[in-house]
């Protein structure tokens, strides 16, 4: 005998949906996701699984490439109903074990012996078949329609009476009065059949082997149906729910200070707040009704039917179950689109324990799916930066990260102990490619799925603040990069509306186009007229910045934010769009009235006319000049005018031109693959095409505007953006992570190279005529790179000779006189300023009007300070040992020692007859800059300290 009775066995009978058929069959059973021949199979059959691509969450509908199984067991050996034991099939592989037939019309099949195939030992129960199906490598995986995985019962052995109710297909299933309830039964030998409706019996009959049956009228509330099947030898009896709902049904409406999401009421009582338009019902499932329709968690409906609300006490949620969902219209099942917290089965397992442990547990003897964790008290951080001043937009330096690639660990943690590098480099700003809950846990982060939820593979959301105060406390601002042209499957916004067939949002969705507005567009494009989308847009950017205290936000794609349809036309869509502006400039006004100083970004690329209106309206835009920057960096002929906002004849300087971004090809690759030569000058050499990187610096900084680097260009990262895991090169793994190379920062032309740039950034941090409005940039020479600053405080000009051979360029000096080169602090004595002066290939200086100097004295080569007279030995030197420093006794000289991190090390000098004699200090072996200082310059040597 098998006796399905328990609540649990029922819904998972339901879930697979088992249908008997004769073996010669392959019909799809209507609506079913996976079913088997035999219909009731034990651990000892031979069988055949049919799939349904089409069903489910249709991931894999229409799919012209091999689709594969990913299959395992639910054993008496699994802990939790999702325990997979004997999984067959290696991920992302092209394993013929697990390659299914295509029969056509989105079928798939596999056969196979189940014990055989499983590897099942004596002695072990199988209890069920699990199954997840996915494309080659796995980047298309077909589920059940919650995200969940697919299970099928596998039976006992024995001979017995065998039932599989086919409908009602949920537990409990939702009808209105006056809706007709269907009834199917299968049995796998003739049987008596009683049906009872709350203890009524509205059906009997005997000697059948399917039952298909209506139930009509039936009375308001809740109904629970027991299934009585009896042969001469078993009974098997199944219980399972159902509710009518009133066609009438009572409608108010929340007060209008109630956001979406949670609402932490005075009372001490919370309010969940659901905006779901032309929805019939919603319920709220929680631990306290073990996620089951409970018709006292039903969520009231407003009354113009836009969304629903339910008020709870804070004790229907206990300790570590604060959690939930909502269940709307019978069928769907999701987390809350403003979800702060999201808990993810299928994910979690990779995140940190310390991150895990702040939050509930996920309720997994009572749900699949993604769950929504919250706070069963609001959270109040405890700010300790209030005064921070954010810069003008003009003065951003902003280091664009992706946490992933940056740091092993990659946590908010370790980034905060970053920040003294960072502070160093000389940047104020950070700007965090997008952290919001993403599918997965290896991404860049643009599959977002939960916009206002912290993707918890980076850390908590204390964790993220914690980083941002830090920063603040530095004066460096954070900015936030958001995705709002698109979203994923997982996300609820798409889940609510939804076209399983299609796979894609559904005609009725007041959040997302049905198709795509422009070519670009991946996930699923969101719909920018519709006021609903505006509303969660709005709140979610308000979460942001009232909560995390964000500078601002980078919009990724903002061209995307299109209600204008250019099909596949990108040149179309590039073209001016007044709906779009008006999206834009809306969004924008509705930032600057929670933060009139935050900063709004986009990457756009439209037509200069648009750029130009947004740009002038407080936006900044992304310009993408990385293609000439690395042509100029790798000695070929560049065009870089492009940089320049008065180029495009824009007022504010509100371009946020850049030489690398997450998108672009690395500089450093290209130099070391493709950079030119002349003689044994060669551009692809460390050496030289680190100081041709700190050219491209020099010019690009000294061009007035907001600037941008790409983690790691100031240390010359050399890695392809398309480098796969095993260190090869292929367009295919773009987005693969990447080799976080921080020993860079231990050779020396590297350093060299931060260092330079940690200047640059100085001096445009501490000079007002970076942000004159009298300039000019002179591009008119295809290698020879002019930049001229004049401003009442500081005149400055900035030239490059970006040629692989030496150039006599025409400097051009504003004016006769001394100016004062700022790496070397070498004085020019300017007599003609036609005179030209002599550039070796790859050479660049800044001269100003006044001297000034980098933050740790002039940069001097090694061979400048020997000609001065200066020598340090014995190099390298034994810790320990005595280093001797002959120079001129008649100069008064203060000497230190400093780490390639910048860290003073203390030392002692004594004068000798030819200069000074000190003690090599205990430190650990490396490299280490020997700087001596008197009035007028400093000189500096790298010494090489051995054990």
């Amino acid at each position: 005998m098998y006796l399905a009775s328990s609540n649990f066995i029922f819904r998972f009978i339901q879930l697979a949906g088992y249908i008997v058929l004769p073996v010669y069959l392959m019909a799809n059973p209507p609506g079913e996701l996976v079913w088997t021949e035999p219909a009731f199979p034990t651990q000892f059959d031979d069988i055949t699984v049919y799939f349904d691509a089409s069903e489910g969450n249709a991931a894999l509908a229409d799919f012209s490439g091999d689709v594969y199984a990913h299959t395992g067991l639910i054993t008496s050996s699994s802990t939790a109903p999702n325990d997979w034991k004997f999984v067959q099939g290696t991920w992302g592989t092209l394993d013929e074990k697990v390659l299914m037939t295509d029969e056509g019309d989105n079928i798939y099949s596999i056969s196979y012996n189940v014990e055989e195939f499983y590897g099942l030992p004596n002695g072990e129960v199988a209890e069920k078949l699990a199954f997840v199906f996915r494309n080659g490598d796995g980047s298309i995986v077909g589920r059940d329609t919650d995200g969940s995985d697919i299970f099928h019962d596998l039976y006992p052995p024995e001979d017995g009476l065998l039932v599989n109710v086919v409908a009602p297909a949920n537990d409990p299933s939702i009808i209105y009065q006056g809706e007709i309830l269907a009834v199917n039964i299968l049995i796998n030998v003739e049987a008596n059949v009683r049906i009872l409706d709350n203890n009524i019996e509205i059906y009997n009959t005997s000697s059948v082997s399917e039952v298909n049956f209506d139930i009509e009228n039936a009375a308001l509330g809740n109904h629970q149906l027991e299934i009585i099947v009896q042969n001469e030898e078993d009974e098997v009896i199944i219980n399972t729910a159902y509710l009518v709902l009133d066609n009438n049904e009572e409608t108010a409406d929340a007060s209008e200070t109630m956001i979406n999401g949670i609402n932490y009421l005075s009372n001490g009582n919370y309010l969940f707040k659901l905006t779901a338009p032309n929805k019939n019902h919603c319920f709220f499932l929680c631990s306290d009704n073990e996620y089951k329709v409970d018709l006292n968690y039903q969520m009231t409906k407003s009354t113009n039917g836009d969304y629903f609300w339910i008020e709870l006490e804070a004790d229907k949620f206990s300790d570590k179950q604060h959690t939930y969902q909502y269940y709307i219209d019978g069928s769907i099942k999701i987390a809350d689109p403003f979800a702060q917290v999201i808990l993810d089965p299928w994910n979690d397992d990779d995140i940190n324990e310390e991150v895990l442990n702040e939050l509930a547990d996920y309720p997994t003897e009572f749900t699949t799916g993604l769950v929504t964790a919250f706070d069963k008290e609001k959270p109040n951080y405890n700010w300790q930066s209030n005064d921070y001043i954010k810069p003008s937009n003009e003065s951003l330096i902003i280091y664009e990260i992706l946490l992933r690639d940056f740091l092993e660990d990659h946590s908010y943690n370790s980034l905060i102990d970053t920040l003294d590098y960072l502070d160093k480099l000389g940047v104020n700003a950070i700007e965090l490619m997008p952290i919001q809950e993403f599918e997965g846990n290896q991404s860049w982060g643009y599959n977002p799925s939960f916009h206002q939820a912290v993707d918890k593979y980076y850390g908590s959301r204390d964790q993220l603040k914690q980083f941002i105060d830090a920063c603040h406390q530095r004066g460096i601002m954070v900015i936030l990069d958001v995705v709002f042209n698109h979203a994923f499957s997982q996300s609820p916004l798409c889940q609510m509306y939804w076209n399983p067939t299609a796979f894609r949002p559904s005609a009725d969705s007041p959040y997302l186009n049905e198709v795509a507005k422009h070519p670009y567009n991946v996930g699923y494009d969101f719909n920018h007229e519709s006021v609903y989308t505006k509303e969660w847009v709005k709140q979610v950017l308000a979460y942001w910045i009232e909560d995390f205290r964000f500078d601002g936000f980078r919009f990724d794609l903002s061209k995307g934010l299109t209600q204008k349809d250019s099909g596949n036309n990108g040149e179309l869509m590039s073209q001016y769009d007044s709906g779009r502006v008006a999206i834009l400039k809306d969004y924008a006004d509705h930032i600057w009235s929670l933060d009139e100083e935050a900063y709004v970004i986009l990457e756009h690329f439209a037509v200069n006319p648009e750029e130009r209106e947004l740009a002038e309206y407080g936006m900044m835009l992304w310009g993408n000049i990385s293609w000439d920057f690395a042509e100029a960096a790798m000695g070929y002929d560049s065009d870089l005018n492009w940089a320049d906002y008065s180029e495009r004849n824009w007022d504010e300087p509100h371009l946020i031109s850049y030489a690398e971004s997450h998108d672009e090809e690395r500089m450093g690759y290209k130099l070391k693959t493709w950079g030119n030569a002349e003689g044994s000058y060669s551009t692809k050499s460390v050496e030289v095409g680190t100081n041709r990187m700190a050219a491209a610096a020099a010019v690009y900084m000294s061009i007035p505007g907001p600037k941008m680097y790409w983690q790691f260009y100031e240390l010359g990262y050399d890695y392809s953006i398309n480098t796969c895991v095993d260190g090869t090169v292929n367009n295919n793994c773009r987005l693969d992570p990447k080799p976080i190379r921080w020993d860079y920062f231990d050779h020396e032309d590297r350093r060299n190279l931060y260092d330079k740039i940690a200047a640059i950034n100085h001096l445009k941090r501490t000079q007002a005529c970076f942000n004159t409005t009298d300039y000019f940039f002179d591009d008119s020479d295809s290698y020879i790179k002019k930049v001229y600053l004049n401003d009442p405080s500081l005149d400055l000009v900035c030239l490059a000779n970006f040629n692989v051979t030496a150039a006599d360029l025409n400097p051009n000096f504003p004016y006769e006189g001394s100016w004062y080169e700022y790496f070397s602090g070498n004085e020019l004595v300017v007599q003609n300023t036609q005179e030209s002066l002599n550039f070796h290939a790859g050479e660049y200086r800044i001269y100003t009007s006044e001297p000034l100097s980098p933050p740790d004295g002039y940069f001097t080569e090694t061979k400048q300070v020997n000609a001065l007279n200066i020598h340090v030995s014995p190099n390298p030197v034994l810790s320990g040992k005595q280093i001797y420093i002959h120079a001129e006794t008649n100069a008064d000289y203060s000497i230190y020692l400093q780490s390639l991190m910048g860290d003073y090390i203390s030392i002692s000098a004594e004068p000798s007859d030819h200069g000074y004699i000190l003690e090599c200090p205990d430190v650990p072996a490396g490299i280490y800059i020997l700087s001596l200082k008197n009035n007028d310059r400093t000189f500096a040597q790298k010494i090489n300290i051995a054990h």
